[in-house]
């Protein structure tokens, strides 16, 4: 089942919100391009970011005490 979520929307994110808990597989597209990826496993989760967005997410991440390591890049052609 897919159901498609403008995260542009506030009403919409809330909803994907919500529904997270539930699932066991979430991933989000742009047009043909998938951006990101998670599942039930709880193990991991990938997304395509900007250098900015990743410079971002470090920072957070440092501030909750987590290493820089628990990022990886994904290598080519995956």
């Amino acid at each position: 089942m897919g159901i498609d979520i403008d995260v542009r929307d506030d009403a919409q994110f809330e909803l994907l919100l919500d529904l997270v808990p539930h699932t066991i597989n979430a991933e989000g597209w742009r047009g043909d391009q998938l951006v990101f990826s998670a599942s039930d496993s709880g193990t991991s989760l990938w997304m395509v970011v900007t250098q900015g967005q990743e410079a971002e997410l470090l920072s957070r991440l440092e501030a909750q005490g987590i290493r820089p390591t628990a990022l990886a890049v994904q290598p080519p052609g995956r």
